[in-house]
């Protein structure tokens, strides 16, 4: 038998979903008039209703931005964090997942447009959107013509949260492949800390050396934590 909720209690839900329906067609019609005056939490409110299509999305929002601090850290946050969140699951998860992809591609295309040189800004830029907030490190590497164009991005290896094995024989066998006569070496610090560790010195020093004999240029290697950056170009620790 199917049970039937009270007059008064239909009546109050109707009531709650006429208010949230409301609220959000004033929300839309603010952001379409002057979206810079919407504050952070309301533009997390706004992306959360294609999750929540009939749901009050303003405590998860704000709950959120209270967690990360910030619509940066939302979007670049781990899954665990997102989900330590009350309402928060697997689709808000998937839907940060997404724009971190959009974003960092946006980037990329970017850098791919120009010719590097070593650390380029908008390489340093490109990294610190991929990489600052993971919790684990990464190693990554940019391939380059001999015109300074990027002709590939890969990430070579995962690690933990403070040591990532390099191969230096698998950097250069990528290389090789692509016929790149030059590379960026990139890889974070979740520590926080961009200040390369005497085994981040010692492996440069391989992977240069061996670049060398088979003619490719080392361009530089860029450590990239949470809030800063160090480039081995700059600090002069690329040549023996």
């Amino acid at each position: 038998m199917t049970k039937t909720l009270p007059a008064s209690e239909n009546a109050d839900q109707l009531n709650i979903r006429q208010e949230v329906s409301g609220h959000r067609q004033r929300l839309r019609q603010r952001f379409l008039t002057a979206s810079r005056s919407i504050p952070d939490y309301e533009l997390m409110e706004l992306l959360l209703f294609y999750i929540f299509p009939r749901k009050d999305t303003k405590p998860q929002a704000k709950a959120l931005m209270n967690q990360c601090g910030s619509l940066r850290s939302i979007i670049f946050a781990n899954d665990n964090v997102i989900k330590k969140v009350n309402g928060c699951g697997s689709s808000v998860s998937f839907l940060m997942k997404l724009l971190k992809e959009i974003i960092c591609r946006i980037s990329l295309e970017t850098v791919k447009k120009e010719r590097i040189i070593s650390s380029n800004i908008h390489v340093i830029e490109y990294y610190q959107k991929l990489l600052s907030l993971e919790q684990k490190e990464q190693f990554r590497a940019m391939f380059l013509n001999t015109r300074g164009k990027l002709i590939s991005e890969e990430q070579l290896q995962h690690g933990t949260i403070d040591q990532t094995p390099i191969y230096p024989r698998e950097v250069m066998q990528l290389a090789l492949e692509y016929g790149a006569s030059a590379i960026i070496l990139v890889h974070n610090h979740p520590s926080g800390i961009a200040k390369p560790s005497r085994q981040d010195i010692s492996i440069t020093k391989q992977l240069v050396d061996i670049a060398e004999k088979l003619e490719i240029q080392v361009l530089d290697h860029i450590i990239i934590s949470r809030n800063e950056s160090f480039s081995f170009a700059e600090h002069k620790l690329l040549s023996n």
